[in-house]
């Protein structure tokens, strides 16, 4: 329950909730809350709900297809190195473990790559050398079509880390932000500035909401790159599979 990881949203937002009060406070003792709650008011926070909800289902939609990866890399490297074994029980003059050590640096790569900022290339140069080694199955047996299986395996981990790649790279909504700032600043804005004959309530019920409000907007930044890895994000993909396979490998 008290994983700093799974609150780690709310501490960097409760610094924030700390400001506001501060703020709703000499704006009150000010005599600056000109406004009342009204429909139009009501209006502005159901909008920025909305436009919340619509872009936090559309980067969960994300997250989602991207929260595989690894593991359907790991099932691909893990595939390859049965094919390897199945080879090498059936031709006792194959040596598996070349390609074995293969799938280590593909897997340590990759990995290196998500959570150290290795380069990239290192990545595509390790699937890459794997194809001497195919070279090498094809002399000793060019109909069973092992090679072509390993290939299709090879292929898909490239496409997959590509994806990684440009997901990492790139934002899913980067205009989106736009509608989701103007909409949360307008909303924190009328919070502000909204007054009631309870102040007490007032700053309460304004508080949970600001607080809510922004926590919203962390996420769906955190949720936008899956794969950060720099001790900053609480919902990075996670990568178990990736070294559970390395392990095997190695083993």
């Amino acid at each position: 329950m008290f994983d700093l990881v799974k609150w780690g949203i709310l501490i960097k937002v409760l610094p924030w909730t700390g400001l506001f009060c501060i703020v709703k406070l000499g704006m009150h003792w000010l005599d600056w809350e000109p406004w009342a709650f009204d429909a139009l008011t009501g209006a502005l926070f159901s909008a920025a709900t909305f436009v919340i909800a619509l872009i936090l289902s559309g980067t969960l939609s994300d997250y989602r297809a991207c929260e595989g990866m690894p593991l359907q890399i790991a099932n691909s490297l893990e595939t390859i190195n049965d094919t390897n074994q199945t080879i090498a029980a059936m031709y006792p003059n194959y040596h598996p473990q070349l390609l074995q050590q293969a799938l280590v640096d593909v897997s340590r790569s990759i990995l290196d790559w998500l959570k150290d900022g290795q380069e990239f290339t290192r990545v595509d140069d390790s699937i890459d050398r794997l194809n001497p080694l195919l070279a090498k199955i094809l002399v000793l047996d060019s109909c069973s079509g092992f090679v072509n299986y390993i290939q299709s395996e090879q292929a898909k981990i490239r496409s997959l880390t590509r994806q990684m790649r440009g997901n990492r790279d790139t934002e899913f909504l980067g205009a989106a932000y736009v509608l989701l700032w103007l909409f949360l600043g307008g909303s924190i804005f009328a919070l502000l500035l909204i007054d009631a004959e309870r102040f007490s309530e007032n700053l309460t019920v304004s508080t949970f909401m600001f607080t809510l409000f922004v926590y919203l907007l962390f996420l769906i930044e955190d949720l936008d790159n899956p794969f950060q890895y720099d001790g900053k994000s609480s919902v990075d993909v996670g990568l178990s599979a990736l070294e559970s396979i390395e392990t095997k490998l190695k083993s």
